[in-house]
């Protein structure tokens, strides 16, 4: 089969070569098409090409429309998986609970060297510009305050970057739907 244009309409007309030198009517405009003979005929393009250009054509376009359906999936869950690491950051956030706080721990310091005669004050203070402070590690208190600080940034972090997910596939989603697929 041949696909012959017609002269009136230019819709293309699928036509078999027995039909080569007769004249047929345009299923669309209804006017007679003169059907050329068989050496011209071959110059045409064949129909079976036409529907396997189509099925190629069909094939990509489904490829197309699936794109924004995978994307739109794959950040749903990267959106999912980012909520639950926040979800996970802001519990371990909760349950840690510091036993002091720094202006808790300078009370305790003032209130002890309020007990402390001069005397011990002036050999503190002598000792202290001998040797100088060393103080090896943080306090345990503070270790934990900045820990929970952590789990705190963490948590927010993750929120954020979910949040971010969450409208890119919206956004896919809507520009899937727009160009009608």
């Amino acid at each position: 089969m041949y696909l012959l244009p017609c002269p009136h309409c230019e819709v293309s007309t699928a036509v078999s070569p027995a039909r080569a030198g007769d004249q047929i009517p345009c299923p669309h405009c209804g006017q007679n098409i003169a059907v050329p003979k068989l050496g011209e005929l071959r110059q045409l393009p064949t129909a079976e090409n036409d529907t396997a250009t189509e099925k190629a054509d069909a094939r990509s376009a489904e490829g197309r429309a699936n794109r924004p359906t995978v994307l739109f999936t794959a950040l749903g869950l990267l959106a999912a998986g980012l909520f639950l690491a926040a979800a996970f950051c802001a519990v371990n956030w909760a349950t840690i609970t510091i036993p002091m706080t720094t202006e808790a721990h300078i009370d305790e310091f003032r209130q002890a060297y309020q007990e402390v005669s001069s005397a011990q004050m002036i050999r503190e203070w002598e000792e202290i510009n001998r040797s100088g402070v060393d103080l090896p590690a943080m306090y345990q208190y503070r270790v934990m305050e900045l820990d929970k600080l952590s789990w705190l940034q963490n948590a927010g972090l993750f929120l954020g970057a979910g949040l971010l997910a969450v409208l890119g596939a919206v956004f896919v989603g809507r520009s899937g739907r727009a160009s009608g697929t």
